[in-house]
């Protein structure tokens, strides 16, 4: 069993974003769910990652970096993630979903 990522399937973004890393997933790494996380319903523009080797449950930008970690062609920007820095910036809040731009 893979990380587990949990995303919205009614936000546009989201799905976007879920199909784009499911096309780039080819070793298999990533369950994708859009069912309740394991902490409850995921809020549209948020994601759940849990890793069950780990027993862990990773939101934010800190699933984003585990995501990140698992694909390959995302890789270096996972790496990224770990600097603090960068964390911090990207790891901000965008306003609402896609930028206020969301279907919702």
């Amino acid at each position: 069993m893979g990380i587990a990522l949990y995303y919205n399937a009614d936000c546009s973004d989201c799905a976007r974003l879920a199909a784009r890393t499911r096309k780039l997933d080819w070793l298999g790494r990533i369950e994708f769910s859009t069912v309740d996380s394991p902490i409850g319903p995921v809020p549209p523009g948020e994601i759940v990652a849990v890793d069950p080797k780990a027993q862990k449950i990773f939101t934010g930008i800190y699933a984003t970096r585990m995501i990140c970690m698992q694909v390959p062609a995302y890789a270096l920007a996972g790496l990224a993630l770990y600097v603090p820095p960068i964390r911090n910036y990207f790891g901000r809040k965008k306003p609402g979903c896609n930028g206020d731009a969301c279907e919702i």
